[in-house]
């Protein structure tokens, strides 16, 4: 019976106990705020029927049931179920709440108890601990969560500036292909227009040649029909024109174009030329692992101190020593060239990433020093 009439006490739509209950025409009771916040379908949740007035008035009486209820299930919280005496004691044993009596009875012989103040203070003392966890997990989570938004505008930078790089990179070896290209384009025209004027010199010279023989055929066919003693008269002279030894024709060698000159291995030789304007480094640093006072050269193959950018606070970025990642090196000697300039003091040298992140750095394990007046060199191998 108790549990039917607690169950009248609450609304059919939020189910939860009545809060400021409005009667429908159909005598169903809901919330006021569940009746605005459905209302626009106009029906009973209970039973859908169709209510045609939005003037719904309050169901004053179960208002006044429910709050009575309310009260007396807080009152009846703080006295035991089955000896309606307080709550006073905590077993330990059975972990819950327990009255002087119930601490008597039977089911607890040989408990432990404390006093529920004494339980209430150690308990809240472990919510403050796990408050005080909770609190530090929030604000680690929050700036975890700056971090990822300072990452996430600086990617936006970082696409912006590698396009920049790569638009750059083959810009220039685009140009160089363009100059590559129209300078064999210019050395076969030239080679087209010097050898196509020598190929019309020596055809005119063949034209003059040509008619010169031409006219001494027809001059001596001519004579051939003379009177005898014309004949005679020009005979020697047109003897040694016409039996005048001819030049054997001449062939020339070499007229045509040099196609493989201009095209064997062109793609070859292009790419041999282009390795003198591009070249390769074995170690490339990592930008993403640079600290913040350190500038990378556009082909991340060289460093130099800066003043102090903005750059993300990712997990790669070294922010002790001064230090950027490069990618690995094999076995072998390897050399740098260092400028330091006009600097009084100065410090460079190469780890492996461990010893940088476990802050072991020191001028016995690794590194070259100046400090004025005097340098010392101690260097590291691993």
């Amino acid at each position: 019976m108790a549990s039917q009439f607690e169950n009248d006490l609450h609304c059919p739509t939020c189910l939860a106990i009545f809060k400021d209950p409005v009667m429908l025409p159909c005598s169903h009771s809901i919330c006021r705020a569940c009746a605005q916040q459905w209302w626009d379908e106009r029906t009973c949740p209970v039973c859908r029927q169709t209510c045609g007035s939005t003037d719904v008035p309050l169901n004053l009486a179960l208002r006044n049931l429910c709050e009575a209820f309310s009260h007396a299930s807080v009152e009846s919280e703080d006295v035991c179920s089955l000896h309606k005496e307080k709550l006073k004691l905590f077993c330990l044993d059975h972990q819950e709440l327990v009255c002087i009596i119930c601490r008597d009875a039977e089911s607890h012989t040989g408990h432990k108890f404390r006093p529920l103040e004494e339980v209430v203070k150690g308990h809240k003392e472990q919510l403050r601990e796990g408050l005080r966890d909770a609190k530090k997990r929030l604000q680690d989570q929050k700036e975890i969560r700056d971090d990822c938004n300072e990452q996430a505008a600086y990617i936006k930078v970082q696409r912006k500036q590698v396009e920049s790089k790569i638009k750059k990179d083959f810009e220039a070896l685009r140009r160089f292909l363009e100059e590559e290209e129209e300078a064999r384009l210019s050395a076969v025209r030239e080679e087209e227009q010097t050898k196509s004027q020598t190929m019309k010199e020596r055809i005119e010279a063949l034209d003059r040649d040509m008619a010169a023989l031409s006219a001494t055929i027809t001059n001596t066919e001519e004579k051939l029909t003379s009177d005898p003693v014309s004949f005679m008269k020009n005979f020697n002279t047109l003897r040694t024109r016409i039996q005048k030894p001819p030049d054997a024709p001449k062939k020339f060698p070499g007229a045509l174009l040099d196609e493989v000159q201009h095209v064997g291995n062109l793609k070859f030789n292009v790419w041999e030329g282009m390795k003198q304007v591009v070249s390769y480094s074995p170690v490339i640093l990592n930008p993403n692992s640079a600290r913040s006072t350190l500038a990378l050269s556009e082909d991340l193959t060289s460093v130099r101190s800066a003043k102090k950018q903005q750059r993300p606070s990712n997990p790669e970025r070294l922010t002790a020593f001064g230090g950027v990642l490069g990618s690995p090196l094999a076995s072998g000697t390897h050399t740098w060239d260092v400028e330091v300039g006009e600097n009084m003091r100065w410090k460079v040298g190469v780890a492996i990433v461990f010893v940088v992140r476990l802050r072991l750095i020191n001028t016995s394990r690794w590194c070259i020093t100046w400090s004025l007046p005097k340098s010392s060199t101690k260097p590291w191998t691993a």
